[in-house]
């Protein structure tokens, strides 16, 4: 899907805002695509039992429809030059913008269930690094990203009127010259990159086990504090 939004904003110049029509569409293809991509990836790290445990099929069936719902109706309103999300103009848009916000409570309430079980194998491994990361990388991913979702759901993206003249971010159109939200969202969110990036580099530098843990664990403790001063 990315890579036919890719060539649509090519050749499509209409502009929603301050973004191409596309821009948005594009966005969340591959954020939902390296989203799905983490949470296979972490499964795989799991122990058998724990993982059938995470991610029973009904529920990576679920995971997908959502995804694929998301990403589908993102794409169609952006083709269509209207917004997606707090979009009220009709019934119908209302109905699927709730839709929308249900699917996402979906994903990132699966995303911090993981989590919760790959610290469930992280104690019984002796709090090995990776699975550490990726337990707590889940868990804080998953319920910051339900926190700055929330907050975006009374005031939208931005908890202030926009304030011209708006200095904007390239590519993300985030707005840098006043809180916006989306980017407290994106930095809880990745935690469940971020963090195990953070122990798979400890450990390729053969940094003892102890030490990847401590500094896994400092970063856990710093994300929380830093999306509450980008809200």
């Amino acid at each position: 899907m990315a890579a036919l939004t890719g060539v649509a904003a090519w050749w499509d110049d209409r502009m929603l805002g301050y973004v191409g029509v596309w821009n948005k569409p594009l966005k969340f293809q591959l954020a939902m695509a390296l989203q799905t991509a983490t949470i296979a990836w972490a499964l795989a790290n799991l122990d058998e039992r724990i993982r059938r445990l995470a991610m029973p099929k009904g529920l990576w069936l679920l995971w997908l429809a959502v995804v694929l719902f998301e990403v589908s109706y993102i794409t169609l309103q952006g083709g269509r030059g209207v917004p997606s999300h707090f979009n009220r103009n009709t019934a119908l848009e209302s109905a699927l913008g709730s839709v929308m916000a249900a699917g996402a409570s979906v994903l990132v309430m699966t995303t911090a269930w993981v989590g919760a079980c790959a610290l469930w194998q992280a104690r019984r491994n002796q709090w090995q690094p990776r699975t550490l990361a990726i337990g707590l990388g889940f868990v804080l991913g998953g319920l910051l990203a339900a926190y700055t979702g929330g907050a975006m759901g009374p005031s939208g993206y931005w908890p202030e009127p926009l304030v011209q003249p708006v200095k904007w971010m390239p590519v993300t159109g985030w707005a840098l010259s006043q809180t916006d939200l989306r980017i407290a969202h994106f930095v809880g969110l990745h935690q469940m990159q971020w963090l195990p990036a953070v122990a798979i580099a400890g450990m390729s530098l053969r940094i003892s086990p102890k030490a990847v843990n401590a500094v896994v664990l400092s970063f856990a403790g710093v994300a929380p504090f830093l999306v509450q001063q980008l809200m």
